[in-house]
């Protein structure tokens, strides 16, 4: 009925004009030059530049007309307008304010006509920064031809995809044949996609030879309708280090970083990709430095430095000179995946790393890393890729070109290093990622997953672990999949109260990823705190207070103090109660310390028993804002690895909080925005090395202070 509507005013309008210019023809239809056309949708809308508070839609009509976007959390309540008064063709509207991880529906028209929206319109935003879930990014090489083969691969992409959002997809070049015009760009790429990947998942394409029309001017000049028809996030607004240029960026999707490269394109009139000391390379190595804490990161342009297929690498010297130049900056700065195009089938690597000469040259035994195929599917040789943080070595590379051109293949093949191949069959590849796990399948025109491989971080750990008599731990397996426990339990995590020192395995379907858990049952200690707090007197001094529910043969207890959240010295000391039934309470004054000359402080208790076995109570940290880090905020378990480590409120009601990470130094890590709530979430990224870490939690107009100890 709205589209009616205002479908209606915009006839109305142009008739209008037509009674102004008093200019008819025999039938009574207005003729007059006067006249304004409808604008009709020629092309889109389509997703940009995605972040996890804004996003660009662009769409192209007919005639020129200003453009409005209408949006909100339903399809039928888009509450939210963003208009542009200017008349043109190629329509470019952002919106900003958005929610993270977040489903928003939208409309695209003008002031006065509605072009696009309905249910099939709509878009999720991406994850804050870090943020560990289950996302699935599309991967396309070599794909607008307009042939039967994309056709096909595009429908079985949607099949495997069924009802799950594809979170992002990435093209991989030569993304419109032959030339890359803006004619081929509308058959061959927005015709085909229109239906479902343009309006609903956000693109981040890189440039190939062919968006280039092959030609050493445009590899100069960048004046090809590539750089016309994307937008792209090259002032670092998603995530990665600024570039200045269209030509190549980075951008973060919650636990990944992606790189998209251009191999083909020169820079400043003069070096390409495999360049290694020009722009392009400079930034890369900025980038991959300021992400190393990324749990993965993906590189991706056009131009294989390994293949066989429908181009050679041996021969051919911009493939030559990017594996003999260029990729061992990616190895060493330990990115886990390359994925390119150009040849037009597809190629699939083991984890290697070293290799750099002509096919011949390759040496299994000395390049790869693994001798499984990483399939992770029960056959022989097909545990997955195991990386760990700390050495970060090995990467899988992939040449998918083959999701419209197909075909052709070089003697020698498959290349001696990427022994996982096929020329016959179309097909694009989908990642999908949760925490430290990676799968990649790719999907071919039949809708069969013809290869897969799996990659893991930080898995099949060895831990020991320390609980009283009489409480209870919880062990959480380091990887995701299946689990049998040697208790029967087969759930992720489990919750153990062992009498005597016992160990605890867990184990994947496959046998392929193992965890022991070394848990040694200490004797209690004869004093039971149940709480500790602090806060600000009047007078600025600190004001410690604590409850033990009983005591026996307790001796004292000694308040550490810390400016730093290491290196704790002794502030004070407090007798205990000895031996009590009861409840006991205690209170302590640091009488040597004032907030208004400190930014934080920091204190724990050293409970004492008499025969002088102690322990440590958590670290509160008093900030000079007058807030006290209580049980509000909790932290569990603590300490524990980045992966099991997570973040709840005491009570139910949801918050919206910012979380910010730093070291020891004081370094912002990582910046995030959640909605807390009693329900404990993962908020940390999964690639953290062991330490000590701060988090500060602001919410509800507070800053909470939290001490976080990785191992």
């Amino acid at each position: 009925m709205n589209t009616l509507l205002m479908n209606l005013k915009a006839s109305l309008f142009f008739a209008a004009v037509c009674i102004f210019a008093l200019t008819f023809d025999a039938a009574g239809h207005c003729v007059s030059a006067k006249t304004a056309f409808i604008p009709t949708l020629l092309r889109g809308p389509y997703l940009q530049s995605a972040t996890s508070q804004s996003i660009v839609i662009r769409w192209r009509t007919s005639e020129p007309s200003d453009s409005r976007v209408k949006f909100g959390n339903a399809a039928n309540a888009l509450t939210n307008t963003v208009d542009n008064g200017a008349l043109i063709t190629d329509h470019e509207v952002k919106l900003t304010g958005l929610q993270p991880a977040t489903r928003y529906y939208y409309s695209v028209g003008t002031s006065s006509l509605l072009l696009q929206g309905n249910a099939d319109n709509f878009f999720e935003t991406a994850p804050a920064i870090g943020v560990v879930a289950k996302y699935r990014i599309g991967v396309f090489g070599d794909c607008g031809n307009n042939s039967a083969n994309q056709v096909n691969v595009r429908n079985q992409m949607q099949n495997y995809l069924g009802k799950n959002y594809m979170n992002a997809w990435i093209l991989l070049g030569d993304n419109a044949y032959n030339s890359g015009t803006d004619a081929e760009y509308q058959s061959g790429f927005f015709n085909i996609y229109k239906d479902k990947f343009l309006k609903q998942n956000p693109l981040f394409p890189c440039p190939g030879n062919h968006d280039y029309a092959n030609s050493q001017v445009r590899q100069n000049d960048h004046a090809v309708p590539y750089y016309d028809m994307f937008t792209i996030p090259k002032s670092g607004e998603a995530g990665g280090i600024a570039t200045g240029t269209e030509a190549y960026y980075s951008f973060d999707y919650g636990n990944m970083h992606f790189l998209s490269l251009d191999s083909y394109g020169k820079e400043d009139n003069a070096t390409r990709l495999y360049d290694t000391l020009g722009k392009q390379v400079s930034w890369i190595k900025q980038d991959l430095a300021a992400n190393a804490n990324k749990d993965w990161v993906v590189a991706y342009w056009h131009h294989p430095p390994y293949t066989k297929g429908s181009h050679d690498s041996d021969s051919e010297s911009e493939l030559v000179k990017i594996r003999e130049n260029f990729i061992r900056i990616l190895e060493r700065n330990g990115v886990d995946l390359i994925l390119c195009g150009h040849s037009h089938d597809y190629e699939r690597s083991k984890l290697m790393k070293g290799h750099y000469g002509l096919e011949s040259a390759f040496d299994a035994t000395a390049n790869h890393l693994s001798k499984s195929s990483g399939k992770y599917d029960g056959s022989a040789e097909s545990c997955p890729y195991i990386k760990k943080s700390v050495k970060n070595e090995g990467t899988v590379y992939v040449v998918a070109g083959s999701a419209g051109q197909l075909g052709g293949t070089q003697a020698g093949y498959p290349h001696n290093a990427l022994p996982f191949a096929n020329a016959s069959q179309g097909g694009a590849m989908i990642l999908e990622v949760e925490g430290n796990r990676l799968d990649a399948r790719w999907v071919t025109s039949t809708g069969a997953i013809m290869d897969q491989f799996t990659m893991e971080k930080d898995v099949s750990k060895r831990q020991a672990v320390t609980v009283q008599k009489g409480s209870s731990v919880t062990l959480t397996a380091s990887y995701i999949g299946v689990y049998t426990w040697s208790t029967g339990a087969s759930t992720r995590a489990i919750s153990v109260s062992p009498m005597v020192d016992t160990d605890y395995i867990v184990q994947d379907q496959y046998g392929c990823v193992s965890d022991t858990f070394n848990v040694k049952s200490a004797p209690a200690l004869p004093v039971k705190l149940v709480s500790f707090h602090g806060h600000w007197q009047e007078n600025a001094n600190a004001v410690l207070d604590w409850e033990t529910a009983m005591e026996e043969n307790a001796d004292y207890f000694s308040v550490e103090r810390s400016f730093s959240g290491q290196n704790f010295q002794e502030a004070g000391r407090v007798a205990a109660a000895g031996n009590a039934a009861q409840t006991s309470q205690y209170k302590w004054t640091d009488q040597s310390i004032s907030k208004s000359n400190i930014d934080v402080v920091y204190y724990r208790l050293k409970q004492v028993d008499r025969d002088g076995t102690f322990v440590y109570s958590k670290i509160i940290a008093l900030t000079n804002a007058n807030v006290t880090d209580d049980d509000f905020v909790e932290i569990i378990p603590n300490p524990s690895n980045a992966q099991d480590m997570k973040i709840r409120l005491s009570d139910g009601k949801g918050v919206q909080s910012e979380l910010i990470l730093s070291n020891v130094s004081g370094k912002i890590l990582n910046r995030s925005q959640m909605t807390l709530t009693n329900i404990p979430n993962s908020f940390l990224p999964a690639r953290l090395a062991p330490g000590i870490y701060f988090l500060k939690v602001n919410l509800n107009g507070k800053s909470i202070v939290k001490k976080l100890m990785i191992h």
